[in-house]
């Protein structure tokens, strides 16, 4: 699964130089010939790029490994989360290895066919598994390949007749929802067959270990509970809940053998654990589970043959609770940090007892007022001790500033009086059901009432107001403190009625951000004057939303939704109610009508004809248009938006005056110029009286193409690729299943009127429309499928006429229609200044609104910027082969396209309704939108299914909408928000300084929002004037231009992490109430934020920092927290 050399040199060249340094330093103490650490640990801070650094220790492993002889090299990066495990293990595997691919289970490991490798190559085995899906089983009945696995491994042990029987092959098909699940489970079957032959032995030996620990229990073996479960499923058509207990008994129970079976197949070289604090469980040197003994199994082995240990390396910027309070678990970073050291340093008692008491004598030199010198050689010996087997970088979170990278904006919160009215009925609902004063509650989110979910408080008053005798049924009725759904419907607006959710409106409307459909480029290609470049748009970033209360997500995404719902629709006199279509949804569809002409040539009669092709003319790549309306700054060819331009003598050309430097006015004009010289050719060939065609605007980008770009015209209408065009989801609502569309036969009809039109050519056209010109000029300035082929070929390096250059750039501009026919979306476009001609509304001309939105919008910038880091971020750091440069340009549009296609979700909202009496009140419930701004949670959709999280993560890291995600803290390790979003708004303020680094942290990354704004802002002008070479990616220009800067006396967190000097910051809004416990309890937390690192592995940890605070200076506490920080960083 490899080529035969991983260049090791060129891998540890890619990484930055600390990181170069801890790949080095862990490799060296993991190998040390006389004492080695097994076991190592990397703790750099957050978003300082950990995967990085162990795909460095891979490629040195894999070196070595080679070096000494062995043919095979096993290593397995364990993570928690399987969105994560696939989107890193890209990242880990270097230059010619690559990671088996559909097998995220020890289950499934067995159809892997692991490379053994001989003398003349290795064999590589990268391989990325998950504890909950790999280690753990409890009576979960797994995934249908699995179930599937298991029928082939026993029909393959016990013989075909054992499970010939309905019932019993029932028992591994069920759950199926789609298809012939009988068939499945054969064909599968016969797949699996031949895969699984070598593990046979291996299955039976384990299948009878199994048996004899049953029999030990008192169960009945696996054979008997199949009889038993084949017997009780005969004649009944469903299956009673004690039958499926024990049929998930018999599913686990395979699933833990064949785990098993997988687990013995592995010769683990290197086991990677990433972000291992989140299954710490596994990891006991008595493992109480059998998930810890497959774990202890893994981590354990002992090659037979060399004698060498599996050496694990460990990944987290948290390995341990860094610092706790009272008001959390009695000295838990201390014990945590004695069990995290304990197992690295191999369960030594002694080296642990070395460390303790060394701790304690830094504590009572700290307190004691001794010696500052004796202090810091502790701090030494304790920073040699650990690091011998951990390293810690620390850049960012280190100074008070976050290297000059931190801001803290105000953030004022006004109380209003409609506040205090609420305040008052929640508190009385309170007291009515003998609730505590939530006054915690009513500061954080409004109308609780309506958006409370699985709360006490809620249940109570739920419970009470059913029994008809409440004595609180009044504060039940409309009021402060609790929607009105009329007033939803009818789109009025909706009085936050709490400090913080009005602060954060008004910081959206400030920002013009209800008026972006995506993030202004951090650096714009020219000037169109639209709101994208507005002093209050143009810095607008994301806003990452942090609560200790789970309400608060579900109230934020809901309430500022509706209000950008709200502005969009201002103009409109539907109702919140109304279905898609009567919201102005679906403009961009591929309508189709019966023709009453005869067939042409592959038609038949009755087949249906496009209506209309203005949704394929927003489709189609174009690399005629492409090439002509490229606004990007170039050194050769054609002039550069905004330079001084000579004539063929040298001539120069006056101006006229009225087109400023970098004006889209003049970038028009160019382009204009092209298309004009390209169209006049076709134009000779129609009718010039008459009529005027429409079929023009659409017709002639496929008659250029035909001309100038024949092979890639013909690809494009092959209808083999008809379904790339369709984008990758369907659009809100199920934009395929409508009349308009009529699912794929509309897509199919538009590529039979495009492939008649260039077999008929130019002369069968009428007359062209006057605008032609101007209508194409943008399309090929701004139409998003030119936009997505100019970017593809860029970043992904491909020649416009690839294959993969044009179906991802299809592909993605399938996506940007999708995004176009969102009812909320239509109406911003409708509602911006366009700049179109008006001659002709509806939806005949809403295809050249949404051109001329994409110019104004700069959107040929946003989509370069963000291929640039999508690039990156997505793992495609190597591009030297055509096959990387395709697979990198594959997973760019798909991603981007998930993007794009992130469905609009909704929330239950419960409104009090009173019976006919009017004693009893039940609550009946309403759903409200969220697609502007959403929760980091599954999102629920209307049809039943859910946008999965890490679909909600992939659309925030992008320039289009959600703009605010709201979160809390929980399960945030190892997740990135850092490319669209330089904004942190803690909406509670956690308990400790260390939660406070960790959120922030999400968007302080690796060349993240700030850090382009700011190397834009400083550096974008020069590298206008010198243009750039044909097809060069300008981030790439950008950053060279930042490195080539940098003092020689910086790090290289400079200027991938930290680049300073500019208008962006990494922005931390607190928006806490005047005369409340959060704003006196801020200035404590910026102090232990400076002070936690002093109480690094020792107990009672708040004590220490509350001293130091009323003991010390500012300026001391500074200067001791620079002598006396234990350093971990590794050796230069």
């Amino acid at each position: 699964m490899s080529d035969q050399t991983i260049d090791v040199e060129a891998v540890l060249a890619d990484l930055k130089d600390f990181q170069h340094r801890t790949a080095v330093w862990a490799f060296d103490r993991m190998f040390d010939e006389t004492d080695p650490a097994v076991r190592f640990l990397v703790a750099d801070e957050v978003g300082l790029g950990k995967t990085h650094v162990a795909k460095g220790v891979i490629a040195k492993v894999i070196d070595y490994l080679g070096q000494t002889g062995d043919e095979r090299h096993d290593i397995v990066y364990v993570c928690s989360n399987m969105a994560i495990a696939s989107q890193n293990v890209r990242k880990l595997a270097p230059g010619g290895v690559k990671p088996i691919e559909g097998v995220r289970r020890l289950t499934m490991l067995p159809l892997a066919q692991l490379d053994e490798g001989d003398d003349t190559r290795r064999g590589i085995n990268l391989l990325a598994i998950t504890p909950a899906t790999s280690l753990q089983f409890g009576r979960r009945t797994g995934t249908f390949p699995e179930r599937a696995l298991a029928y082939a491994f026993l029909r393959a042990h016990w013989g075909k007749e054992a499970l010939s029987s309905r019932p019993a092959r029932r028992i591994f098909w069920h759950g199926l929802r789609s298809g012939d699940p009988l068939r499945r489970l054969r064909d599968q079957e016969r797949w699996y067959r031949p895969l699984i032959a070598p593990s046979l032995d291996e299955f039976g030996r384990r299948l009878d270990e199994a048996d004899a620990d049953r029999a030990a229990a008192g169960e009945p073996s696996i054979r008997d509970l199949l009889d038993e479960l084949v017997a009780g499923l005969a004649h009944k058509r469903t299956i009673p809940w004690p039958l499926y207990q024990r049929l998930a008994e018999l599913i686990g129970e395979l699933r833990r053998v064949m785990a098993l079976v997988g687990l013995d197949s592995m010769r683990p070289d290197l086991v990677v654990l990433d972000e291992f604090q989140r299954f710490k469980d596994l990891l006991k040197t008595e493992p109480d589970s059998l998930a810890a003994e497959m774990a202890q199994q893994l981590l354990n082995y002992t090659d037979p043959e060399t004698g060498r240990a599996t050496r694990t390396l460990l990944l987290s910027a948290t390995p341990y609770r860094m610092y706790t309070t009272s008001d959390e678990i009695e000295d838990d970073h201390y014990q945590d940090f004695l069990e995290t050291c304990s197992f690295l340093f191999g369960h030594d008692p002694a080296r642990i007892e070395r460390l303790q008491v060394r701790f304690r004598e830094l504590r009572t030199a700290l307190t004691a007022g001794h010696s500052l010198d004796r202090a810091e050689a502790l701090c030494e010996q304790i920073g040699a001790e650990l690091r011998s087997v951990m390293a810690r970088t620390e850049r960012l979170s280190a100074t008070p500033d976050r290297s000059g990278m931190l801001a803290v904006p105000d953030a004022p919160v006004a109380v209003k009086v409609q506040d205090l009215r609420a305040h008052l009925r929640f508190g009385g609902l309170a007291d009515a059901v003998n609730h505590h004063e939530p006054a915690e509650y009513w500061k954080s989110a409004p109308y609780l009432v309506n958006f409370m979910e699985g709360y006490k408080f809620k249940d109570a008053v739920e419970q009470a107001a059913k029994g008809g005798q409440f004595t609180g049924g009044e504060m039940l009725d409309p009021g402060p403190g609790l929607l009105n759904w009329d007033h939803i419907d009818e789109y009025q607006r909706i009085d936050p009625q709490n400090g913080r959710l009005r602060w954060l409106l008004d910081d959206l409307e400030s920002r013009r951000a209800f008026e972006l459909l995506w993030v202004p480029p951090s650096m714009r290609y020219y000037d169109a004057g639209s709101v994208y470049e507005s002093p209050e748009a143009a810095g607008f970033t994301k806003r990452l939303i942090f609560s200790g209360w789970t309400v608060v997500p579900k109230v934020v995404s809901s309430l500022v939704s509706f209000e950008s719902e709200r502005q969009a629709f201002a103009a409109r006199s539907h109702r919140y109610t109304d279905d898609y279509s009567r919201r102005g949804g679906r403009r961009l569809t591929f309508r189709t009508t019966v023709r009453a002409e005869q067939p042409r040539p592959g038609e038949a009669a009755g087949h249906r004809r496009a209506a209309a092709m203005t949704a394929f003319l927003l489709v189609w790549p174009s690399p005629s248009l492409a090439e002509m309306g490229d606004p990007r700054p170039r050194t050769g060819g054609r002039p550069r938006v905004g330079e001084t331009r000579r004539d063929a003598t040298g001539t120069h050309i006056e101006d006229d005056g009225d087109r400023p430097e970098r004006s889209v006015e003049r970038l028009r004009d160019e382009v204009r110029a092209r298309v004009n010289d390209a169209i006049e050719r076709l134009k000779g060939t129609s009718t010039a009286s008459g009529a005027v065609d429409q079929r023009w605007y659409w017709a002639a980008p496929l008659l250029l193409d035909e001309e100038r770009w024949p092979a890639a015209a013909e690809f494009l209408l092959d209808p083999g690729n008809a379904l790339y065009f369709q984008g990758g989801e369907r659009d809100d609502e199920d934009d395929r299943s409508a009349s308009d569309d009529r699912g794929d036969e509309g897509l199919h009809a538009h590529l039979d009127e495009a492939r008649a039109m260039v077999a008929a050519g130019a002369q069968a056209l009428g007359r062209p429309p006057a605008d032609l010109a101007d209508a194409l000029t943008d399309l090929a300035v701004g139409g998003p499928a030119q936009c997505a082929l100019r970017m593809i070929c860029s970043v992904a390096r491909l020649d416009p006429s690839d294959d993969y250059a044009l179906l991802n750039a299809a592909w993605l501009s399938g996506a940007f229609r999708h995004y176009f026919n969102a009812p909320e979306v239509t109406a911003v476009v409708e509602a911006g200044d366009a700049g179109g001609s008006k001659e002709d509304e509806g939806s005949s001309r809403y295809w050249l609104d949404v051109v001329r939105h994409c110019v104004n919008g700069n959107l040929q910038a946003v989509l370069d910027e963000h291929g640039h880091v999508l690039r990156d971020w997505r793992g495609h750091l190597s591009l030297d082969n055509h096959d990387r440069r395709c697979e990198a340009a594959d997973d760019i549009a798909e991603t981007m396209a998930e993007a794009l296609e992130l469905r609009t979700s909704s929330y239950r909202v419960d409104f009090p309704v009173r019976s006919r009496k009017g004693r009893k009140i039940k609550f009946g419930a309403h759903r409200m939108r969220t697609r502007f701004a959403v929760a980091f949670a599954d999102q629920r959709l209307d049809d039943g299914s859910v946008n999965r999280i890490g679909s909600v993560s992939v659309a925030f890291n992008s320039p289009f909408w959600p703009f605010v995600l709201a979160s809390t803290s929980i399960g945030q390790e190892g997740l990135d928000f850092h490319l669209w979003c330089h904004a942190v708004v803690h909406w509670n303020l956690p308990h400790n300084p260390v939660d406070l680094e960790q959120r922030e942290g999400r968007v302080h990354r690796y060349k993240g929002h700030a850090v382009r704004r700011n190397i834009a802002a400083t550096l974008g002008s020069g590298l206008f004037a010198a243009g750039l070479d044909e097809n060069a990616d300008l981030w790439d220009e950008l950053f060279a231009a930042a490195v080539a800067g940098r003092p020689v006396t910086d790090s290289e967190v400079v200027p991938y992490w930290v680049f300073s000097e500019g208008p962006a910051k990494i922005e931390r809004h607190v928006p806490v109430m005047p005369f409340s416990r959060e704003q006196a309890a801020l200035p404590r937390l910026r102090k232990a934020l400076a002070a936690y690192r002093l109480a690094f592995g020792q107990p009672r940890q708040e004590e220490l920092v509350e001293w130091m605070g009323a003991n010390l200076a500012d300026e001391d506490l500074k200067q001791l927290t620079e002598r006396l920080r234990v350093d971990l960083s590794p050796p230069s």
